[in-house]
């Protein structure tokens, strides 16, 4: 993919590193990328680490280049109080400013409804109608949160993430130091690299990140 101008949808600060930062630094190299956050990071119970989880998004958003990051202040984990008209126009009017051709937010069926409210918020604001710019919609995954989604998982994109984009991943996903559990747990370095080995497996990949596409015109 060249010479597109892409936007990114997610819920939360570290979604993007962690369900598809090998594929966005390949992305950042020759299209336009802009990352729209929902959410502020102040996780229930540790709403101090918000600041600091802002910080390194912005430094991971740097060295990535993508090009702009568009950061709300909705809480983690209550966008469900939140009016879905209000996460719809959020979204619809960065689709409006910056006319992406190609959006990448979550995958629907996860079991973080935060993850479920976004993606649902992109395809109301992405429906095909003739005004809209949007001609490729794709969900990422998130570990642990797309699996224990215990719904059928159909992903039809494999992305070779092999070599420098992985090592540019992992590199970001460290710096979240708050964030991070200990192995075995799916948001561990450790796992994170075996599920990426994994995928690659099942496409003949070293690493691959995975994605469905919803639609392409």
């Amino acid at each position: 993919m060249k010479n597109k101008h892409i936007l990114i949808v997610t819920a939360h600060l570290d979604d993007v590193e962690i369900g598809m930062g090998g594929t966005c630094a390949k992305l950042c190299e020759h299209n336009h990328v802009d990352l729209l956050t929902m959410c502020k990071g102040d996780r229930p119970g540790c709403e101090h680490v918000a600041g600091f989880r802002l910080k390194t998004t912005k430094e991971n958003v740097k060295e990535m280049g993508i090009r702009k990051l568009h950061a709300n202040g909705f809480s983690d984990v209550r966008l469900d109080e939140e009016a879905q008209l209000d996460i719809v126009n959020t979204i619809t009017k960065t689709i409006t400013q910056f006319q992406p051709d190609v959006i990448y937010t979550h995958y629907n069926k996860d079991v973080h409804k935060d993850h479920c409210i976004v993606s649902d918020a992109v395809r109301v604001a992405t429906r095909l109608r003739k005004t809209s710019p949007v001609d490729e919609l794709y969900e990422f995954t998130i570990p642990g949160s797309t699996e224990w989604g215990y719904s059928e998982r159909l992903f039809n994109v494999f992305e070779d993430i092999s070599g420098w984009p992985s090592t540019m991943k992992m590199k970001a996903i460290s710096r979240y130091t708050t964030e991070l559990r200990s192995s075995p747990d799916p948001i561990s370095l450790d796992m994170i690299d075996a599920r990426d080995r994994y995928h690659g497996s099942l496409c003949g990949y070293g690493k691959a990140e995975v994605f469905r596409l919803v639609f392409k015109r």
